[in-house]
């Protein structure tokens, strides 16, 4: 499955930045509005132990939710921001092992098994790997350590603005890649035409800067995507 090779290329992109950066590092604002960068690493950490109980709801039929609510997983975040660096590197990448191997070991059968996601959609066990490829690559670009979203996976950058495009409910937009052979829509009426890189239309729909991004005329402010 190719979303299995995504998944750990990304957590070893994710690590990799990871390494580069002090331990001070770790209490200092991030990138992400309210969050350490202690905070970025334990979401990611805990992102992949909850993934981990919809790989076992998937094996065993036991309904075993991401989280036990919104207010535990925040819960969780503050907790794990509080560890010592050291602690939370172990921590974020002992699980991102655990979450490997127990995806590598999933049944043939376990992948069409009905999961439920944090945001409440019901999924095959299938899109867990792309969950958290998805989840690993985003936030190796949010450690500011160097990692851009054109060292994504081509295939996998393309699922990305595929995903993000359809998921938008407006503004209206025409997406074209000057490095793609394509585009993508938003629908609606009267779409802004929005062009750059694939890798810049990631980082500007996924709220991360508009970069090589340009529009016929102002662009549009997209708000908050997940």
């Amino acid at each position: 499955m190719t979303a299995l090779t995504w998944t750990a290329d990304g957590g070893d992109a994710f690590h990799r930045a990871l390494d580069t950066l002090d331990d001070a590092a770790f209490g200092a604002p991030g990138t992400l509005p309210g969050w350490t960068l202690g905070h970025l690493v334990a979401h990611v950490a805990y992102n992949a132990q909850a993934l981990r109980r919809l790989a076992h709801w998937a094996r065993t039929g036991e309904k075993t939710p991401m989280y036990a609510s919104k207010e535990a997983r925040n819960a969780e975040i503050e907790q794990g921001a509080t560890l010592p660096p050291q602690e939370l590197r172990a921590l974020s990448r002992d699980a991102d092992a655990a979450l490997r191997a127990d995806l590598a070991a999933l049944p043939d059968a376990a992948w069409s098994a009905e999961v439920v996601t944090a945001q409440g959609r019901t999924v095959p066990a299938s899109e867990v790997p792309w969950m958290r490829a998805r989840e690993a690559w985003i936030h190796a670009v949010d450690l500011g350590a160097g990692v851009g979203f054109d060292a994504f996976p081509p295939a996998a950058l393309d699922r990305l603005v595929t995903e993000i495009a359809g998921a938008r409910t407006g503004p209206a937009l025409t997406l074209t890649a000057t490095d793609r052979d394509r585009t993508w829509t938003v629908a609606g009426p009267d779409p802004v035409r929005v062009t750059g890189t694939a890798a810049g239309l990631a980082r500007w729909l996924t709220g991360r800067g508009a970069g090589d991004v340009t529009a016929e005329g102002a662009l549009p402010d997209l708000g908050r995507w997940l």
